[in-house]
């Protein structure tokens, strides 16, 4: 049975984490830590091209997007968050600001970001995120 494009969605938000996160960590070419996340998984045309652009948006504007999250961190710098949470923050963000062409609302994108944090960082981690988003979404 076809997934939802709300399936869809959180499964390529995931697959952008994880993507983000191999980037990060292996320092690979984006365009190589991509088509490996899009072979992984099998999304259909429109989730393939929101992934794609959520990606490298992500990557393009990730010193704007550290920008908007230092501004909300509180004695804090984005240089000493978890590597998770720095990247599901950068990802939202992104996805708030650069992708209005899909037209998800912000609670929608919050609401995911704060799944992955739960699922893929820590306890305390939701709360936290969830407070930076909510604050940065309320200056956009």
């Amino acid at each position: 049975m076809a997934k939802s494009v709300k399936q869809q969605r959180k499964l390529a938000r995931e697959a952008v984490l994880q993507a983000l996160y191999a980037k990060h960590v292996s320092n690979e070419e984006a365009k190589k830590v991509l088509h490996d996340i899009l072979i992984r998984y099998e999304f259909d045309k429109m989730t393939k091209k929101f992934v794609e652009e959520l990606f490298n948006l992500t990557i393009k504007f990730s010193g704007d997007l550290d920008k908007h999250i230092e501004s909300n961190l509180d004695n804090w710098t984005v240089d000493r968050l978890n590597v998770i949470d720095r990247l599901i923050m950068q990802m939202s963000l992104c996805e708030m600001i650069h992708l209005k062409s899909y037209d998800i609302s912000h609670k929608v994108t919050i609401s995911s970001a704060i799944e992955n944090a739960k699922k893929f960082s820590s306890e305390d981690s939701t709360s936290f995120v969830n407070g930076v988003l909510d604050s940065i979404y309320k200056e956009l």
